[in-house]
């Protein structure tokens, strides 16, 4: 069909009339201002039509490979970094790091692998890489983790923002930060840069970095949140957000975002009000621990206090935390009060260091409700803690890990948000002298309240936050903030992984509004619409968008995709979306298939054509298997392309979509060896075609 190029918009035609008008007038005109670039429209899908997740596909067709890391707009085009999985890198069990990718796209939506920006190498862990620009120095700076580096931290630079990167030497964080993983780097409207970084998923810390952004320029400041982790920093109307996953949690099918503003990156940063003394009492919802301002130095006393368990978020229990000799937070002993309100509750009891070392749980022989009063005491004596609840003693626990410390309540600060009420504090000496006295009628000056993000979403829509990126516009309109979260399958195979990148919304006092999990349209300036790689006689093909993952090809499992040739010749090459996965469960080393996967071309009657592609190219994201039949084929003649295995470990899998995104062909499966077939009419496989010649 022949294609009639498309006339020159009348508005050049209208300006050009214009100015010869101008002339004619005798006005002296001014020189025309070269045309500005044109914004685009480009649409955020992360989900298909049922709500399902979708993989993201680069214009090579390939599945977008970096993960946990950041976009960033750098002159018209906008870049994301990120962690590559596709060698098989996986969190605590597997050494083989795949390196630091880096994609560009002129819409968000289309997006061109730029290769490595750091290579593959041994490192058990590596992650997060964040990259910005030193306009002072001319330099990209990216700064990633390494839990093996010296300071937990490694340091980039290069000319451009797809490299090659060069190392620097290892920065050298404060000690008081504590800084061990998840990070990011933000560039304040003056120039001076901020490294955010939190303590292995406990605190989180902002350091002002020197003018070329490669060391810690000295001032820092430690937030009160804890438990949390992946910090993000943005700058909207003056006001200074940080963005983090809350609670912290690896590689999790659904934490929650919560933020915290200031007005200063070096805080003080203030988020919600996680304690709140009222009516006299006080009531704690989240914020894990809150420890009494006094008390490093106590050993033996009694700590008492009435306590009234409140419902969860998700209402099904109860539960109240009060903490003894602890002066870290977590470090210590921590007591847990449960109940339904249907049968009895318990009273767990957990010596803590960061994680449960020791506990034990005490079935009480009386309800806790939601709502109920109770009184609680403990007595700390040498290595012995005896705990009573209204007046009964219900346990004896010897330790001697903590021989002093503070007292303090807590309450659970992720999704299942716990809450409770304390009253009549009470903490007393062997000898009888009161240490503390509290019963809430004023402030809360007595105790190191924490500080508890506002949450935006409980499950990050499935994932857990990396960033928030702020990418400007032209002509004064305000930047994007656009959500970014890696959307973790839960399965062993993190390359699986999809995104979810949404534009922030915010209320008129400035609060961001919760995150609606869905699909979006951005309108960015700069901008142009992008498009798919042009693929040489490219002749059948079910697109790239709309698809996701499964996996199940080995053994006795086959699958294949039918297809009409549209011209005759050769069918010069043939791809299939497929990768590599185990089929274990858990943070274990997994076992992939060994053996190849096999490609056959059928005409429905007999084999055409069959070939091996061997288990060591193949990869474990979703990439083009791409194999050369170079057999004929005729114009409306219907082909099968079927893949198979005889793997006995692992299983191979495709990209396939449920929605008939191929009207020339559809997709079947064997269960029997091949043997039979059953068809899947609404389902396709992602493929294309290529003829040439005839």
């Amino acid at each position: 069909m022949r294609t009639i190029p498309p006339r020159r918009p009348w508005r050049g035609r209208g300006l050009a009339l214009a100015a010869a008008l101008a002339l004619l007038l005798g006005v002296l005109a001014a020189p025309a201002a070269p045309p500005a670039l044109a914004s685009t429209v480009s649409p955020i899908t992360n989900y298909g039509p049922d709500g399902e997740q979708t993989v993201r596909f680069d214009t090579g067709g390939n599945a977008v490979d970096a993960h946990d890391g950041a976009i960033q707009r750098f002159g018209d085009t906008y870049y994301l970094y990120g962690t590559s999985y596709d060698c098989g890198y996986q969190w605590t069990v597997n050494s083989t790091f795949c390196g630091f990718k880096v994609y560009s796209s002129p819409d968000l939506v289309h997006w061109t692998d730029r290769g490595h920006v750091v290579d593959a190498r041994s490192c058990k862990f590596c992650f997060r890489p964040h990259t910005v620009y030193d306009k002072a120095t001319r330099k990209y700076v990216m700064w990633v983790n390494d839990q093996e580096a010296a300071d937990k931290f490694r340091v980039y630079t290069a000319d451009r923002p797809t490299g090659p990167f060069t190392e620097q030497p290892v920065p050298d964080l404060p000690a008081g930060t504590h800084c061990t993983a998840d990070l990011d780097v933000f560039v304040d409207d003056d120039g001076t840069g901020y490294l955010a970084c939190s303590n292995a998923g406990w605190h989180i810390a902002v350091i002002q970095l020197t003018p070329d952004y490669l060391r810690a320029a000295g001032p820092y400041d430690v937030t009160g949140v804890t438990r949390v982790e992946a910090p993000s920093i943005f700058k909207r109307n003056g006001v200074y957000y940080l963005t983090m996953s809350d609670p912290n949690c690896g590689y999790c099918t659904g934490t929650g975002t919560s933020y915290l503003t200031a007005t200063s990156p070096l805080g003080p940063w203030k988020g919600r009000d996680a304690w709140t003394a009222a009516d006299g009492a006080l009531t704690v919802h989240g914020g894990l621990y809150g420890l009494s301002q006094q008390g490093e130095d106590w050993s033996d006393y009694t700590f008492s206090f009435d306590v009234a368990p409140l419902p969860t978020a998700s209402g099904k229990l109860a539960q109240a935390g009060f903490s003894v000799r602890m002066n870290q937070d977590d470090h210590g002993y921590l007591f847990l009060l449960t109940g339904s309100g249907t049968g009895n509750g318990k009273l767990s009891v957990l010596r803590r260091a960061g994680s449960t070392t020791a506990s034990h749980v005490v079935q009480l022989d009386k309800p806790i409700a939601a709502g109920e009063w109770h009184h609680v005491s403990v007595t700390a004596s040498g290595s012995t803690l005896t705990t009573s609840v209204d007046g009964t003693q219900v346990d004896t626990y010897t330790d001697a890990t903590y021989p002093v410390g503070k007292v303090g309540f807590r309450e659970w600060n992720g999704a299942d948000l716990e809450s409770a009420k304390f009253d009549n504090v009470r903490v007393t000496s062997a000898s009888g002298q009161d240490l503390l006295a509290d019963d809430f009628s004023g402030d809360l000056s007595k105790w190191v309240v924490p500080t508890a993000g506002t949450s935006i979403t409980a499950n990050s829509c499935g994932g857990q936050p990396a960033q928030v990126a702020t990418l400007r516009q032209r002509h004064g309109a305000p930047p994007i903030y656009m959500y970014f979260s890696d959307l973790w399958n839960g399965h062993t195979n993190e390359a699986l992984a999809n995104y979810h990148w949404q534009p922030l919304a915010f209320g008129a006092d400035g609060s961001i509004t919760p995150v609606q999990c869905g699909n979006a349209t951005v309108r960015l300036d700069p901008g142009h619409p992008g498009r798919q790689a042009a693929v040489p006689g490219l002749d059948q093909s079910s697109g790239t968008a709309g698809f996701r993952t499964g996996c199940d090809v080995a053994g006795g499992v086959r699958r294949e995709q039918s297809f009409t040739a549209g011209r005759g010749g050769r069918l010069a090459s043939l791809a299939v979306t497929a990768f590599k996965d185990g089929t274990e469960q858990g943070r274990v080393e997994r076992t992939p298939p060994s053996e190849p996967l096999d490609i056959e071309v059928t005409d429905g009657t007999r084999t055409l054509w069959s070939g091996s592609v061997p288990a060591a190219e193949i990869g474990w994201s979703a990439r083009n298997v791409t194999v050369h039949p170079g057999i004929p084929v005729r114009r409306g003649a219907h082909y099968t392309v079927r893949i198979s295995s005889t793997a006995t470990t692992g299983c191979y899998g495709v990209a396939y979509n449920d929605h008939d995104p191929y009207q020339g062909g559809a997709s079947a499966v064997s269960r029997d060896g091949g043997a039979t077939f059953t068809a899947e009419p609404a389902r396709d496989l992602k493929f294309l075609t290529t003829v040439r010649g005839a």
